[in-house]
């Protein structure tokens, strides 16, 4: 069920909940092309009885198109929704390019996150080193108008009909693609925060042959957090299969041995 709450400015958050009200939160990060309607995609979770959190950044979805200074800020607004929620304690899952608005939640509510679990993420870009090792143009500063024009010439110049009405593709595309032109604008810039400050758990998982996020920055990524767990996978970049396959090996045998 889709619900929404104000924060600063008279800005809206979309969020939507599965699952068991009663059970450990999860509060989930999405990914570049995402809806929080696509709840399949936690079926195991939903089966364990966890109560599931997923939240639509910026422009996503009936999320306000309020643009962010930065990452940090993520964390800001989603403290309006713990709080909101009532929350104490939590833990954070992020795919793909969720990965730094987990972390940057993870850095604003260090006594409320338990563990971040990250699921082939965006690594850390406002890292020179890093940025190295991307194999994507890199333009810092760039405008969130350049980087919608950039988002639908890259994702959705030759999308059909039938695509149009997926809940993916519908609710990236809301506020004329806004929640991918800022992803892809603020994580090439200084995100407000250092990986380093993070001392909570990681379970990061990557593809060695991943095509789309490099290995080798993700193995960067992981030494930049004090307290992370990297393993590696078979497969790309992303599936709903292997999704399953770590809320299952990794979230779900992870919250067994702290319940």
């Amino acid at each position: 069920m889709n619900q929404v709450i104000r924060y600063t400015g008279g800005n809206t958050l979309s969020y939507s909940e599965y699952g068991d009200m009663k059970g450990y939160p999860i509060l989930v990060q999405h990914g570049m092309i995402a809806s929080i309607y696509d709840y399949q995609l936690f079926d195991s979770l939903i089966e364990a009885k966890k109560r599931v959190i997923c939240i639509a950044r910026p422009g996503y979805g009936e999320s306000s198109p309020c643009q962010m200074k930065n990452m940090a800020e993520w964390g800001m607004i989603v403290s309006v929704l713990v709080d909101n929620l009532g929350l104490s304690k939590f833990d954070v899952f992020g795919i793909s390019s969720g990965a730094p608005y987990s972390y940057s939640i993870g850095y604003k509510l260090p006594n409320s996150v338990r563990n971040i679990y990250i699921f082939s993420g965006t690594p850390a870009l406002y890292d020179d080193r890093v940025i190295e090792r991307w194999p994507y143009p890199i333009k810092k500063n760039a405008s969130i108008t350049e980087m919608g024009k950039l988002a639908k010439d890259v994702f959705f110049s030759n999308i059909t009909i039938e695509d149009m009405v997926k809940n993916d593709i519908r609710d990236s595309m809301r506020n004329d693609c806004f929640g991918i032109a800022q992803d892809l604008r603020i994580r090439c810039m200084d995100w407000g925060y250092k990986l380093s400050e993070i001392m909570g758990a990681v379970y990061m998982e990557h593809s060695r042959t991943d095509t789309e996020v490099p290995f080798v920055a993700a193995e960067m990524t992981a030494k930049m957090l004090p307290n992370c767990q990297l393993k590696e996978r078979e497969g790309n970049h992303f599936s709903a299969e292997t999704l399953d396959q770590f809320i299952k090996n990794v979230i779900l045998k992870q919250q067994e041995t702290q319940s």
